[in-house]
């Protein structure tokens, strides 16, 4: 048997899950990825104060895997791309298991920084092999086969009412978190355009507009992938924002991305959730939202 390694199924496994599971992989681990958040996960990491429910949640997926695997994969993503920062609690989330949570395998939480050096990944990829005792060469041969699995999302142009769903890819695409938002938006006769269907050079060619980087790159991104939804051609017919209750980066985002659409003459949603978030109120706002769309939508 392999060494055991435990993927918990949030925050950025939504962005790298299948690279991480295929490049664990082929470096001979046996790869065990926690199931789907359900309400016992959320309210697992319940205790915590004054951190965002995406973190709760993620207390709740280690907590699943805890006793199954000889490792936890959390690598510490610092930096993705030059001149910006992940969000803190990303950067710190492996301090934060080990602070608050008793019992915990071994966790590789390497530093990925590319803030100023890309090269830095390739000494992050290096670390990880030796865990499994592979060298350099078998080490980068895994990263190169599991990039090859890098899932490719785009727009694609389809009938019917379109809206823009912008949030992280942990808080829209975890369905317990979000509600199964896209499911219902879905059942409302709308197609749903998300952040990472908006490549990142169209994503940053979009944010010029707002005059100044944001300081952390996934915010920034999504704010570049609503802008380029806003622009003329009406890919979407409204924009609705998606965060997670104390979120201070999204915040900023949220504003910028508000202003946008309002200049645009867009219809814009906030909607903010956490764990104690009703759901009758919750889909009362999103009917509400995409009844209006339709309504203005028929007077084009």
């Amino acid at each position: 048997m392999g060494i055991r390694v435990g993927i918990p199924r949030c925050l950025l496994f939504y962005q790298y899950g299948a690279i991480w599971e295929k490049f664990l992989g082929e470096l001979g681990a046996e790869v065990l990825v926690s199931g789907d958040t359900t309400r016992q996960i959320m309210d697992a990491g319940g205790e915590l104060d004054e951190v965002c429910l995406p973190v709760k949640v993620a207390f709740g997926h280690v907590h699943e895997l805890a006793d199954k695997v000889d490792y936890l994969f959390l690598p510490r993503m610092i930096s993705v791309a030059e001149g910006q920062y992940t969000c803190p609690k990303i950067i710190g989330m492996s301090d934060l298991l080990r602070t608050n949570m008793a019992g915990l395998p071994a966790i590789i939480d390497v530093d990925v920084n590319l803030r100023q050096k890309k090269r830095n990944l390739y000494k992050a990829i290096n670390e990880i092999g030796k865990i499994f005792n592979k060298g350099p060469l078998a080490s980068f041969y895994a990263w190169h086969k599991a990039k090859q699995n890098q899932r490719k999302v785009t727009v694609a142009a389809l009938a019917g009412r379109r809206v823009a769903l912008i949030g992280h890819p942990y808080i829209i695409h975890d369905r317990q978190i979000s509600m199964d938002v896209i499911k219902r938006l879905h059942k409302l006769n709308f197609n749903v355009f998300t952040p990472e269907m908006i490549a990142s050079r169209d994503a940053e060619q979009a944010a010029k507009a707002i005059g100044k980087r944001i300081f952390w790159s996934y915010s920034h991104h999504m704010a570049g992938a609503a802008l380029a939804y806003m622009k003329p051609g009406k890919l979407v017919d409204g924009i609705i924002f998606m965060t997670s209750f104390s979120c201070g980066p999204d915040a900023i985002t949220a504003e910028i991305v508000s202003q946008h659409a309002h200049s645009n003459g867009l219809p814009y949603m906030l909607l903010t959730v956490d764990e104690h978030t009703a759901e009758a109120g919750f889909v009362t706002r999103i009917e509400a939202f995409t009844d209006m769309l339709n309504r203005r939508c028929a007077l084009c």
